[in-house]
């Protein structure tokens, strides 16, 4: 299995087209499989299972949230519970699911997701507590298998599996 530390680039497919709870993110070739979400959805709330490789892959984290809604939608009621298992010890934290999106990385520091939509670009990113860009998630709009594409700066290498799990929890579900 190839290492998701090793890419600064994900792309990330919608399994099963617009309505598919499951999505695979790919490497920087478009094919090595570095990550496979596992998504539910009931009529209360909507969760997934990040794993490395596969979908029977080594879980990464464990994402849940009370609403149906995206998280960028100013009336999501509730965080969203982000548990990350690949760390020497479970981490577990919350990403508001409305206002401020911030969430603490693996070394203590504050950063911050921020919605940039315009006429023709949608994209997120991801800034740390001197608004300096850690990762960005270009949208792909008008796509019925792709979702987007996450790239990771180099201050931002350090927590791949951190900014993968928040990067997916903003852009889940798919409405």
């Amino acid at each position: 299995m190839t290492s998701a530390t090793n890419h600064s680039s994900f792309h990330v497919y919608r399994v099963g087209g617009l309505l598919g709870d499951d999505k695979v993110i790919k490497a920087d070739d478009r094919t090595t499989l570095l990550y496979y979400l596992k998504g539910t959805r009931t009529s209360t709330q909507w969760q997934f299972t990040l794993c490395a490789g596969s979908q029977t892959g080594t879980a990464i984290c464990h994402v849940s949230s009370p609403c149906l809604a995206q998280c960028t939608v100013a009336y999501a009621s509730g965080p969203i519970v982000i548990t990350i298992l690949s760390t020497p010890r479970q981490v577990q934290f919350q990403l508001p699911s409305c206002g401020d999106r911030s969430f603490t990385g693996p070394d203590g520091k504050t950063y911050h997701w921020k919605s940039n939509a315009g006429l023709l670009r949608n994209e997120m990113q991801c800034l740390d507590m001197n608004g300096v860009v850690v990762a960005t998630y270009r949208i792909t709009m008008m796509a019925v298998s792709k979702d987007g594409e996450l790239r990771i700066n180099p201050l931002g290498q350090f927590m791949v599996d951190f900014l993968v799990a928040t990067a997916l929890a903003m852009r889940t579900p798919n409405y």
